[in-house]
């Protein structure tokens, strides 16, 4: 069987891929996983295509099936490449976030849709396919442990990318935030036997662990949502790569500055950085978006608690949420430095179309495009409440280029709480790439 897998990437789209994409563009894992799902699954010869940094041209052979997982703004270039597919004779499967909110949409342009995960249903397609059974959609299916596969990462050839192996240990997030998409990619999680319930065993730790160490590597990214949202889980897996004498960096919620054996096992073994969407300073804003845990009055205590453990942070912000008013968001670069991050990075509020948040916005009359093609979080799509849309394009570029002023971007790089030169370095040449990641959007 011979399988092409597409990442489909529009380059007006910017999102972490310019001249210094080495500097902060992850390695992804969604295409080496499928690939390594298909070998396992079937006898297959597999191509594949990150569209960041390859050329769908030279893909112009047969395939039987060509599988293509993609995000809001990439859909119409995803549509035009499963059209071309379908008429050279291959069998096109449509996957992803954008596909599980508006999967109607996906079957006009698709042999056959992937709902959610695709561990279990990709895996079910092929045999199905093989047998000559396949359905046209497969609904929701939650993995389990013996779901999961260690990425096949040698499918990606190329250096554009971070240096850093990308791993993942609990893909899905108990929390429920409005903007967010990841709940509902996840929605059974947590009354199933899936998800992070499933692959908190020791046997899986024991894969995550292998897999770490056949990287041979020093340093590991952690694209996990939330990667200590099953704790006692986290602290096992921590417990474990503390033996690996490695460094490592993942994302959470600001709450974990109230744990401090989650901080302690984080520091043991090795964590370097976090991110963690802090994403407004209001707290009506905060209330709106069903993120009320986050209180901006705490912030500063609990950043500083954090980083005593040697952790910088990495803070997110989105940008246009009810309750920002003009002199709210102008003040984030300064309270940035006030609260002392190490980076930040902005995002415009951007609800995923489909989802009840862009019904909600719909309903309201505050939906500002109908193409997906804007849908870049760079792009402001939503009505805001306190200001005309073309105010709160200036004041998010503004937030951008004042945040990463050259004084700004030393000043946090070297206020790393660490005795390592090199993670200092590290977070400086982040910082760099933040600032023309700004500049290039």
């Amino acid at each position: 069987m011979k399988i092409l897998f597409i990442s489909p990437w529009d380059k007006k789209h910017g999102r972490y891929r310019s001249i210094l994409s080495f500097l902060i563009a992850y390695k992804p894992l969604t295409l080496p996983t499928l690939a390594a799902l298909a070998r396992r699954t079937v006898d297959a010869q597999i191509d594949v295509c990150d569209e960041m940094a390859d050329n769908i041209n030279k893909y112009n052979k047969h395939y039987d099936v060509v599988a293509i997982s993609f995000i809001t703004p990439e859909a119409s270039r995803a549509y035009k490449y499963a059209e071309m597919f379908r008429k050279r004779g291959s069998h096109v499967v449509l996957g992803g976030y954008h596909v599980l909110f508006n999967a109607e949409e996906a079957a006009r342009h698709a042999d056959t849709v992937i709902l959610g995960p695709g561990e279990r249903s990709w895996s079910q397609f092929l045999q199905d396919f093989r047998d000559g059974n396949a359905k046209s959609l497969y609904e929701i299916s939650q993995p389990c442990a013996s779901d999961y596969a260690t990425p096949d990462r040698s499918v990606l050839k190329s250096r554009r990318y971070v240096k850093y192996p990308t791993m993942i240990a609990t893909p899905s997030c108990r929390r429920n935030c409005s903007f967010c998409a990841i709940c509902k990619m996840w929605e059974t999680s947590y009354n199933t036997e899936s998800a992070s319930t499933a692959i908190a065993s020791s046997k899986y730790i024991d894969d995550i662990i292998a897999d770490m160490k056949a990287q041979k590597q020093k340093y590991f990214i952690f694209y996990d949502p939330n990667f200590f949202d099953d704790r006692s889980y986290a602290i096992k897996l921590m417990q474990a790569m503390k033996e690996l004498n490695i460094s490592w960096a993942g994302a959470t919620c600001i709450d974990i500055a109230d744990d401090d054996e989650l901080l302690y096992w984080a520091k043991e073994s090795g964590c370097a950085g976090l991110f963690i969407g802090f994403e407004s300073l209001s707290a009506e804003a905060l209330q709106n978006a069903d993120k009320a845990f986050n209180r901006p009055a705490e912030y500063k205590a609990a950043i500083a608690k954090i980083q005593s453990y040697g952790i910088s942070i990495n803070g997110g912000f989105v940008i246009g949420m009810d309750g920002d008013t003009e002199e709210t968001l102008l003040r984030i670069p300064a309270q940035i430095d006030e609260l002392g991050l190490n980076l930040a990075r902005f995002a415009l509020l951007t609800p995923v179309p489909g989802s009840s948040l862009f019904n909600q916005y719909k309903e309201a009359g505050r939906i500002l495009s109908d193409d997906w093609g804007d849908y870049t979080q760079n792009c402001v799509v939503v009505k805001p409440q306190n200001m005309t849309p073309e105010r709160l394009t200036e004041i998010y570029f503004s937030i951008w280029k004042e945040t990463y002023t050259w004084r700004r971007v030393f000043r946090r790089a070297f206020a790393v709480k660490t005795s390592s030169f090199y993670e200092r370095l590290v977070c400086f040449f982040c910082n760099v790439g933040f600032k023309f990641l700004g500049r290039d959007m």
